[in-house]
């Protein structure tokens, strides 16, 4: 199962997030769930990085990325509130491969 945690303060500002683990909705390479969650994650990072060209420390290793930083801007918000959006949806498509959970931080 892919674990997805958003970690969001009392006002609801989004402090980054961390994906980890597999879908195993089907085999390596067919795997559409994976496929969404990885490409949507990548789009997030990608438009932060490169579209808005802010810093923020991205970790990536075999099953896992996390994304934190200074992401207080509105933008990068914005692009945080639009993976966690689509992570929930492909949540209540597919409840058995993919769990998303908040995490309040101070």
């Amino acid at each position: 199962m892919i674990s997805v945690v958003f970690y969001e303060d009392k006002e609801k500002i989004l402090g980054g997030f961390l994906v980890s683990g597999h879908a195993n909705f089907l085999e390596h390479g067919k795997d559409i769930v994976c496929s969404a969650v990885s490409s949507s994650v990548q789009m997030c990072c990608n438009g932060i990085t490169e579209i808005l060209k802010e810093k923020v420390e991205i970790f990536c290793d075999e099953g896992k990325i996390s994304l934190k930083g200074d992401l207080n801007k509105e933008s990068i918000q914005n692009f945080l509130k639009a993976l966690k959006l689509q992570l929930s949806l492909i949540e209540k498509q597919y409840p058995e491969n993919i769990k998303l959970d908040i995490v309040e931080v101070s």
